[in-house]
C-alpha cells in the first residue's frame, strides 16, 4: 500500500474544488474515445477549481505475447495502427497528460499495465517523466485544503484500480461498501469495471464528550472509462460474451472544505 499527502491552497476561504478521476482510457484500442478523453484533459486544465487522479489502465497494452504467454484478447484488427506497441501507447499517454500534471494527485497502475510492466518500469516510464507519485494498486491520500497557509479541512481518500469484474454495478457497490468496513476513509474510488456511479453511505459513530451518536458520510465511486465496447467496424473482444455498454466519461467528487461538504455526481 502507498500513502501520499497533497495540499491545495484555496484561492478563497470558501472555494469549492472538484476532482475528476481519469482512468481506464485504453489508449491503443480502436474503441478508445480519444476525443472524449482529451476533452476531459482540457476541462481539468482550463478550470482552476479542478484536480484529478490517475486510476490505471491508461494504455490497452494487449500484445500477442505477454511475459512469454499467449494473450487470448489479442486481435490485430482492434489495435490503433499509430499505437501498436506498449512504448507508443505510453508515449501518447505521457504527452496527453502533460497539461494536467500540476493538478494530479498521483498515478495508479492498472491491470493492463501490469500485464507486461512491473512496478519499477511503471515508475520509470509513467511516473518519472511526469514527476508524479506512484500510487500502486492501493493508496491512501491525505488531501488537505488550506487558505493563507492555515488548514481548512482534511479528507482521507482511499483509491485503487481494483479487481472487481462482475457484470452488475450492484456487486461493485457491495464490494466497495465492504471495503469501507475494513479501511477508514472519507472517499473510496475504484476503476477497472468501467462503471460510472457515485453513492454516499453513512457510518454511525459515538461522541464520547457529548454522549451522542454521530454520523460520518463516506462517498464511494466507480470512476468510469473512455473505452467503447461496441464500435462500428471493430470486432471487439467483449463481443464474444456481449454485456452492457459502459458510458464513456468519468465522475466528479466535489469538496467544500469551508463547510465540510462532500458530494459526488456522474
Amino acid at each position: 500500500m502507498f500513502c501520499t499527502r497533497k495540499t491545495i491552497e484555496l484561492p478563497k476561504k470558501d472555494s469549492i474544488i472538484n476532482m475528476r478521476p481519469l482512468g481506464d482510457i485504453h489508449l491503443g484500442n480502436l474503441g478508445c474515445d480519444i476525443k472524449e478523453y482529451e476533452k476531459n484533459i482540457k476541462y481539468i486544465a482550463d478550470h482552476e477549481d479542478c484536480i484529478t487522479i490517475g486510476m490505471g489502465d491508461y494504455i490497452d497494452n494487449v500484445m500477442a505475447y505477454a511475459n512469454g504467454t499467449i494473450d487470448k484478447r489479442w486481435n490485430p484488427e482492434t489495435v490503433d495502427r499509430t499505437m501498436l506497441t506498449t512504448e507508443e501507447q505510453t508515449e501518447k499517454f505521457i504527452t496527453s497528460w502533460q497539461p494536467i500534471v500540476h493538478k494530479t494527485i498521483g498515478l495508479h497502475a492498472g491491470n493492463h499495465e501490469w500485464k507486461t510492466i512491473n512496478q519499477k518500469r511503471f515508475i520509470t516510464d509513467f511516473c518519472k517523466p511526469l514527476n508524479l507519485p506512484y500510487l500502486g494498486r492501493l493508496a491512501y491520500t491525505s488531501l488537505t485544503f488550506t487558505y493563507k497557509g492555515d488548514e481548512i479541512k482534511n479528507y482521507l481518500l482511499l483509491t485503487m484500480h481494483g479487481g472487481y469484474s462482475g457484470v452488475q454495478a450492484g456487486g461493485a457497490v457491495n464490494r466497495m461498501k465492504a471495503i469501507t468496513g475494513d479501511f477508514d476513509c472519507d472517499v473510496v474510488l475504484m476503476g477497472h469495471n468501467h462503471d460510472t456511479w457515485v453513492r454516499p453511505i453513512v457510518r454511525t459513530g459515538y461522541d464520547r464528550k457529548h454522549n451522542v451518536p454521530t454520523e460520518k458520510k463516506v462517498l464511494m465511486g466507480n470512476t468510469g472509462t473512455f473505452l467503447r465496447g461496441y464500435e462500428k467496424g471493430v470486432d471487439s473482444y467483449v463481443e464474444i460474451n456481449p454485456k452492457e455498454a459502459k458510458r464513456v466519461g468519468t465522475i466528479t467528487i466535489t469538496f467544500d472544505p469551508y463547510k465540510g461538504g462532500l458530494f459526488g455526481h456522474d
